[in-house]
């Protein structure tokens, strides 16, 4: 289909809670699937997430490319993975935090806040229910990475930025900046 623009900060269209998609149902009888709009939207947003390159997306959301919509994908284990009108049904009581040591930390990016890290302590497990792209309703545990990947994702489409959570946690943000040698290394933005 077509690489889009992903939207960035401080867009307005980032703050919204996106809304649910719904299912077509086939001459009235039963919902049966999605409608060309989301088929297209979908893809786009597949095309968009292969083509970032610096940094490397592992996922982006709908309204990345300016569509409020309950919709995200994200890139495992070299496929593109769909999730529509997700919904965290469970979350460990355990934190990243506690399951990594501080050195083992996953720092957060944003393809919408470029330039900024941070560590978001969030749960290290969560179980969410969604619809995959048959319209078929699924449920998948997350843990680790891949869990953050996926609440990072359902921030978006409830208008939170992982900046926003680094913040309310009072953690630290970075920027991607190259030492005297040439070597990157992350330092602390030292906020007003």
């Amino acid at each position: 289909m077509a690489v889009k623009k992903i939207i960035t900060v401080p867009n307005p269209l980032l703050r919204q809670k996106s809304k649910p998609v719904v299912k077509i149902s086939a001459k009235g009888g039963p919902a049966s699937g999605w409608d060309k709009k989301i088929k297209s939207l979908t893809k786009d947003m597949a095309d968009t997430l292969k083509d970032q390159r610096n940094p490397r997306g592992v996922g982006i959301s709908a309204v990345q490319i300016g569509k409020p919509w309950r919709i995200f994908i994200l890139y495992q284990n070299k496929k593109n993975l769909h999730f529509l009108n997700p919904k965290i049904i469970s979350k460990s009581k355990k934190t990243l935090a506690e399951i990594f040591p501080e050195e083992r930390r996953f720092m957060e990016g944003c393809l919408s806040v470029p330039g900024l890290w941070g560590f978001v302590n969030r749960p290290y497990k969560v179980k969410l229910e969604y619809l995959n792209l048959k319209g078929q309703k699924k449920t998948g545990i997350y843990k680790g990475t891949e869990a953050s990947y996926v609440q990072h994702e359902i921030d978006h489409l409830d208008g939170i930025l992982f900046v926003d959570r680094v913040l309310e946690q009072k953690g630290k943000i970075y920027t991607l900046e190259k030492d005297e040698e040439g070597k990157k290394e992350l330092v602390e933005v030292k906020l007003v």
